[in-house]
């Protein structure tokens, strides 16, 4: 299915993220989505995440936005990835459920052979101490795992959270294509000592489609998987 990614600003996609929820209220509808992509990059912070954990100087240099989402969760530097915004009414658990294994079968579509590599892995992290321990890594989100998340040996290929409007729940989602999310080592607010421990310990913790596909990942690519995918689904539930 061919579809247009939208390209916006950071604020721009927030706003156009929350418009999803007042809409989704308007036509009483079950669920909308929305697959972006940032121009020009940006890093977006969770909800309760002070802005000062950024350094605004470098975040100025590499040309690159700074904006808080309306979930919580920590840093995710959105570069050469697909976001996906999706509001739904229902439980929070039952809606993450259902939108992972969505694009789980979009990426394992796009990998073939490759694909049976990725699996949804529980990881016993408690989050709460994670960010609350005061670690350079508390800071970005995929620095750890918690609940079910897309993975590769541990290592994270999609980061997500969420927050509940009311009785609407709105789920968030990044979709690593390439490395360049490993960036935000330069982005973040610590000692320039720091730095190389803070890139290893992303690049150990997370992986991108493009390191496991044999041939170009894009976020355009993957938004067209998944749309596949949502339509697939759309035609069974009708039948």
């Amino acid at each position: 299915m061919q579809l247009a990614v939208e390209t916006v600003t950071g604020v721009e996609n927030m706003r156009r993220d929350l418009a999803l929820v007042d809409r989704l209220r308007q036509e009483n509808a079950p669920w909308l989505w929305r697959l972006y992509t940032w121009q020009p990059w940006a890093v977006s912070l969770g909800k309760h995440q002070r802005i000062d954990v950024i350094d605004a100087s470098a975040a100025t240099k590499h040309g690159i936005d700074i904006v808080h989402r309306p979930t919580g969760g920590r840093a995710v530097l959105h570069a050469n990835e697909l976001t996906y915004c999706v509001v739904a009414t229902g439980s929070p658990q039952s809606i993450y459920a259902s939108v992972h294994q969505l694009i789980h079968r979009a990426l394992v579509n796009i990998l073939g052979e490759n694909g049976n590599v990725l699996e949804f892995d529980t990881v016993g992290t408690d989050l709460r101490s994670h960010y609350a321990s005061g670690s350079d890594m508390g800071q970005a989100c995929f620095a750890t795992s918690a609940r079910s998340e897309i993975m590769v040996g541990g290592r994270k290929v999609v980061g997500s959270a969420q927050c509940v409007q009311n009785d609407v729940v709105l789920q968030h989602g990044s979709i690593l294509c390439g490395p360049e999310h490993l960036l935000l080592s330069e982005l973040v607010s610590i000692p320039d000592e720091r730095r190389a421990a803070f890139r290893q310990a992303l690049q150990q913790n997370s992986i991108s489609l493009q390191e496991l596909s044999p041939t170009p990942v894009t976020p355009t690519i993957v938004a067209e998987a998944i749309a596949d995918v949502v339509a697939t689904e759309l035609s069974v539930q009708k039948a």
